[in-house]
């Protein structure tokens, strides 16, 4: 499966996958999902996948890091400083927002695939549309790729 592709699931699938998760103690995930929709509506890109990232990277919503700064993805928290250098969002349907395209843009597509709004992907990071070739310059953990293929299995059996 590549990850640069809808998942094709309607909006109300979406919502029926966090529905109900225990998991989601302060229903992060339930009250955003039509970000991740809209994200692979706006972007071309897997939002099954890019749910997996934030449940794996925030650990459903609860690091400090996604209570603190509304980053579900522990984007810029390099292994150096984690806390000090995370960004900060307004809102998490802000940080879905931005890695959507960042995945988009660098990670899941070749130099020059048309992608959204009439740019094309910069491909300074793709290493092939899937969760292995994402981990190679995403994740310095090389058991990445295992743990967020595990959620998206989860979410995708949750149907």
């Amino acid at each position: 499966m590549t990850w640069n592709k809808p998942s094709g699931l309607s909006l109300e699938q979406f919502k029926k996958i966090f529905e109900n998760e225990e998991r989601d103690k302060n229903s992060i995930f339930k009250n955003n999902a039509q970000y991740f929709y809209y994200a692979e509506k706006q972007y071309n890109v897997n939002g099954v996948f890019i749910a997996a990232v934030a449940i794996h990277e925030s650990g459903w919503g609860g690091s400090s890091i996604a209570s603190d700064k509304n980053n579900l993805f522990g984007y810029g928290a390099y292994d150096r400083d984690p806390s000090g250098n995370a960004y900060v969002f307004s809102s998490y349907s802000e940080s879905i927002d931005l890695l959507a395209r960042v995945f988009t843009k660098y990670y899941l597509n070749p130099k020059g695939t048309p992608i959204y709004n009439g740019e094309t992907a910069s491909g300074s990071h793709y290493n092939g549309a899937n969760v292995t070739g994402v981990n190679k310059h995403y994740a310095t953990d090389s058991n990445w790729k295992n743990a967020v293929y595990k959620w998206m299995k989860y979410l995708y059996n949750k149907m």
